[in-house]
């Protein structure tokens, strides 16, 4: 059961998986943004101003959570797509969502050291898979970081 090697796993290695993960969702919010601009804009409710959508806002929050520190002001420019997400003025796609979800909560914990369960993240990250591939992704990225180990947390024997 993959969700119990991932909850076997300790912080560090489980931030490489929430990193992995995020990547990954990263490509669906990079295949969503790429020839849609103007898809990308939306009317705050609030005062009825027009806004743009920062495409390039998810890849700076997961290159922050890399390093461990906000590089480029993204925390300060997630505050209103957010709030618009949240008042249904923007709307995406749930798999699109999902991805940037995953990537504001990934740079909450990791840049921010906000409490954010660690299987929201990988939740959120593997939404953006069909159903029958999320078993088979969250696999795949643990054994990426751990190789060593099977599902019983048991050394597997040399690799190769």
């Amino acid at each position: 059961m993959p969700s119990r090697r991932f909850f076997q796993l300790g912080p560090d290695r489980r931030r490489q998986v929430h990193l992995s993960l995020c990547e990954d969702a990263l490509l669906t919010w990079i295949g969503y943004v790429r020839d849609k601009p103007a898809s990308l804009r939306y009317r705050d409710s609030v005062v009825a101003m027009w806004h743009q959508v920062d495409v390039d806002l998810p890849a700076d929050a997961l290159r922050a959570a890399h390093a461990g520190v906000d590089l480029a002001d993204v925390g300060s420019r997630y505050l209103e797509p957010m709030s618009a997400l949240q008042d249904d003025d923007l709307t995406l796609p749930d798999p699109v969502e999902f991805a940037y979800f995953a990537i504001y909560n990934c740079f909450c914990k990791y840049v921010r050291d906000q409490d954010i369960p660690d299987w929201l993240i990988v939740n959120q990250a593997l939404s953006v898979h069909d159903n029958d591939a999320v078993a088979a992704r969250l696999t795949r990225a643990i054994d990426d970081i751990d190789p060593i180990t099977n599902g019983n947390g048991e050394n597997a024997g040399p690799m190769g």
